[in-house]
């Protein structure tokens, strides 16, 4: 019998979250960048550059004209610097925001999830690395050097990376289901990003993969209202108020049975309204 390298989906009728309602997290305060860090970087400009400096008394505006095109005076290079500190900030934030909201997710699933299904799917992320390495002309041996992994390690990384994913997309589906939430096929690119929308939609209908790509985008339209919904305390100070949540119209749906159905709490609260999502493979 051949083995399956394709991941095996639950079916979220077989599992329960023990919590609905928004997703509290906790995270660090923001980072503020001093002046002695802004010299710091410009010191290691400099020293990358090749050339040397007595002090940072040097670097004044003839330097940066000499240095930099379209800037005039040293405080537009040190704001330059703060700005794009501050860019990535908030990527890094957003990315830590991002997964919190996971690991809240995860924690809150209920439901065993078989052995041999966590199984399956190491084989089938196995898989999907050595179709990727073989695109990049790259051997195991080579990405475990380049990673400073043993084997071993490698295939603990596998268990780890399916048991959390499995959990993830089933916590997912069952946010879904109470929250009744749909993805329409004019919306499917809104939630999978493609270079090519047109492309992508002939390709997953060619291949039959429409529902299979719709599963994925609902997850990713579900996660992000978790993300934007969550209730954020940063150390040390007071949680964020909670405001209440703003639901734009939305196609028609099939009403579900809510006979025993939790009852969702959800509300909204200020947080990163972005968040970029890969495009979920469909390849076969």
């Amino acid at each position: 019998m051949a083995e399956n390298t394709k991941i095996i989906e639950l079916d979220p009728a077989n599992y329960t979250l023990n919590d609905y309602d928004n997703v509290r997290i906790t995270l660090p305060p923001k980072e503020v960048m001093t002046n002695e860090d802004i010299d710091a970087e410009l010191f290691q400009y400099v020293i990358s550059s090749g050339k040397q400096i007595k002090s940072i008394a040097d670097l004044d505006d003839e330097w940066v004209k000499r240095t930099f095109e379209g800037m005039e005076t040293i405080d537009e290079v040190r704001n330059a610097i703060v700005e794009d500190y501050e860019r990535q900030q908030e990527f890094a934030r957003a990315d830590l925001k991002y997964h919190a909201c996971c690991e809240v997710l995860i924690d809150r699933l209920e439901g065993e999830i078989p052995a041999d299904v966590i199984q399956n799917n190491v084989n089938a992320i196995r898989k999907g690395n050595e179709e990727q390495l073989a695109m990049m002309q790259m051997s195991l041996t080579q990405y475990l050097r380049e990673e400073h992994l043993t084997l071993d390690q490698y295939e603990a990384k596998l268990q780890k990376e399916a048991e959390y994913q499995t959990k993830l997309n089933l916590a997912l589906d069952c946010m879904a289901v109470v929250l009744c939430t749909q993805v329409g096929n004019h919306e499917l690119t809104e939630y999978l990003s493609t270079p090519d929308p047109a492309a992508f939609i002939a390709e997953i209908r060619e291949k039959g993969l429409v529902e299979e790509a719709r599963r994925a985008a609902v997850r990713v339209k579900v996660m992000r209202r978790v993300v934007d919904t969550a209730i954020v305390t940063i150390e040390g100070e007071e949680p964020e108020p909670v405001k209440p949540v703003v639901v734009e119209d939305e196609e028609p749906f099939i009403m579900p049975d809510f006979d025993e159905m939790p009852n969702p709490n959800i509300v909204n609260a200020d947080g990163f309204d972005k968040f970029a999502f890969n495009v979920v493979s469909t390849n076969e």
